[in-house]
């Protein structure tokens, strides 16, 4: 009865794909029937392969992400693999066991909990520059391209790494407390819950001798894939108007209850409210100028639009405050320009770097544990912990909950990392009431060591040509005490974490980020930019803008669209990733650029009745 079910299902999945091909996830080449076959006997066809219907050249993006390189097609869909930066260092125990890389004497590591509490402090203190929204933007368009399963697995899936079952138990690779923390000296807690990466190895889609690569759920280019979905059938379309399924809840518009959402609430809110409204109000205001166009063409232009704001808003607003936008403008990842700019390069495949999300994991540094409520005049109001409203997105539903948060999200400072004090309920209570403990950030160390990176001063050399033998040769890119803190940490400077190594350094001059971060994310982002044939700003992409409408999609702002959709804004600073100041200040809605929708007319539609 299995084989028969096995076989079942295969038939089943040839029937629906029709004329697609199947590709292996990991290699990207094409399988044959009987690999097909073998896939789906074992039950890992699901994240073995991908199914690639014929490509057209014309065609737009397509949801599920393929075709986007023609030349290797099943790149850029999900489940496809990361590249890393630089090679991958372990500590090989035997042919097929993978385990973080030793120090130079061949010693462990020290224990990933222990440095995180010896580089930070725990209390709070509020940034003077930057706005809360900027953490809850930057981890969504994380979220878009390096969505992974490793939280759920050991929330959901493996809660038991720290008790008895763990220790038999290959993914469980719990962080140790020592017996002298701070804060767990005296608590009985000795273990905090975690488990090893998902990887095409322990998928089953290649070999356990071959190095781990992690798999991912999410397409490697920014396409709002969280709002959108990333196969056909998930597309969450109301097959009317363009627009996508809403629910109404105490008079507010709200995203539909689904399996897809993050655990954290900013991402659910930035991610899912925002763009998820702004595609509505996109596809409204094209239904007014084109009042002759069908559901499909209003969805598929509103989504269009959708993601070139998302992209605008990501490079040239979050981006450039957090990085400096004259730095990324001298390293060509900005255009002074406002006209078309293709720098596409089919040589180059849709993937992320494999450091890319650990190394904006820096970014817990900037997390404030505390959601601020404010109401609409800006006056405070309330304070809830984030934690708590982990899984919890029923609590936006309630009264004027939507209001308030939406005024914290430009009013709220980030917390502030130069002082190296990180807040108590991110590195204690990071999962809230879904596990007794969980330090996020020690957890970031801990992928770092899992995902094979080398040491610092390796990613120092390749981004900044730095040969670094001794702790001496870090005087000019690391404080003395922060030196120090590394000497009584790892004994030789070649040992140092690259993530460890970039808490510790000083930002970079007119940024707001250290600079092997700098390096490492601008890398990625302009892999992200040249891999991708539908680029925004390409003027030989299908389906392009026409210039006047990219010069409309030029004047996109957070500032624009929580005018446009976020509950009881009518005034707001022009720059909603600072603070207000005297050259940032509160204005009406009615003052920040608009786009002008008019410049999509279609001149077949008529408005005559």
């Amino acid at each position: 009865m299995e084989k028969l079910a096995v076989l079942i299902q295969f038939i089943f999945i040839c029937s629906v794909l029709g004329d697609s091909t199947y590709y292996s996830s990991y290699y990207g080449l094409p399988l044959t029937s009987t690999q097909v076959a073998a896939y789906t006997s074992n039950g890992t066809v699901a994240n073995c392969t991908v199914a690639v219907e014929a490509c057209d050249e014309t065609e737009p993006r397509r949801i599920d992400g393929t075709c986007n390189n023609l030349n290797y097609p099943s790149y850029g869909a999900t489940r496809t693999p990361y590249y890393r930066i630089l090679d991958a260092s372990y500590h090989k125990k035997s042919s097929s066991e993978f385990e973080p890389r030793l120090s130079s004497s061949g010693t462990e590591l020290n224990l990933t909990r222990k440095i995180r509490t010896s580089i930070w402090a725990e209390g709070r203190v509020d940034d003077e520059v930057l706005t809360s929204v900027i953490n809850h933007l930057a981890v969504f368009f994380a979220t878009d391209i390096t969505n992974t399963r490793d939280t759920t697995n050991y929330v959901s899936w493996r809660p038991y790494c720290c008790k008895s079952a763990g220790k038999t138990d290959y993914a469980c690779t719990p962080n140790h407390v020592p017996k002298d923390d701070f804060v767990h000296r005296f608590s009985g807690i000795r273990c905090l819950n975690m488990t090893r990466p998902l990887t095409f190895q322990t998928s089953g889609c290649a070999p356990n001798t071959t190095t781990p690569l992690r798999i991912v759920d999410a397409t490697p280019l920014v396409d709002l894939s969280p709002i959108y979905g990333n196969t056909i059938e998930k597309a969450r379309r109301t097959n009317s108007g363009g627009k996508l399924v809403t629910v109404t809840v105490n008079n507010r518009i709200h995203f539909p209850d689904t399996s897809t959402l993050n655990l954290l609430l900013g991402i659910n809110f930035v991610g899912i409210i925002l763009f998820w409204n702004n595609h509505n109000f996109i596809a409204d205001q094209l239904a007014a100028v084109n009042p002759c166009w069908t559901d499909d063409q209003l969805f598929a232009a509103a989504r269009e639009i959708n993601i070139a704001y998302g992209v605008q808003m990501f490079y040239y607003e979050l981006m450039a405050t957090l990085m400096g936008k004259d730095n990324l403008i001298a390293d060509g990842i900005l255009s002074e320009d406002e006209g078309f700019r293709d720098l596409y390069d089919d040589t180059k495949l849709p993937q992320i770097a494999l450091e890319y999300p650990v190394v904006l994991r820096w970014m817990h540094s900037l997390q404030d544990g505390d959601l601020r409520m404010y109401y609409t005049n800006g006056t405070y109001k309330s304070t809830f912990p984030i934690v708590d409203l982990t899984s919890n997105t029923d609590f936006l539903k309630v009264n004027d909950t939507m209001d308030f948060v939406t005024q914290g999200f430009f009013r709220q400072p980030t917390a502030n990392s130069d002082d190296y004090v990180a807040d108590p309920d991110i590195v204690q209570r990071g999962l809230g009431r879904l596990q007794r403990s969980n330090d996020i950030m020690t957890n970031d160390l801990a992928k770092n060591r899992y995902f094979g990176f080398k040491g610092y001063t390796e990613y120092r050399n390749h981004c900044f040509g730095d040969s670094i033998t001794s702790f001496d040769d870090l005087t000019d890119i690391i404080d003395v005490e922060r030196i120090t803190q590394l000497q009584l940490l790892y004994k030789d400077v070649t040992d140092i974490d690259l993530l460890a190594g970039i808490w510790v350094e000083k930002k970079k001059e007119n940024s707001h980020v250290p600079p092997t971060f700098y390096c490492l994310v601008k890398e990625q982002l302009e892999r992200s930019m040249v891999s991708d044939r539908h680029w925004y700003e390409r003027e030989s992409r299908p389906n392009a803008f026409t210039a006047d409408q990219l010069a409309q999609i030029r004047k996109v702002t957070l500032a624009r669209m929580l005018c446009d959709i976020g509950p009881g804004v009518t005034e707001i600073q022009p720059r909603a990733y600072e603070l207000p100041t005297t050259d940032n200040v509160i204005v009406s809605c009615d003052e920040i650029p608009n786009l002008d929708y008019s410049y999509w007319a279609d001149d077949t539609c008529t408005t005559s009745s």
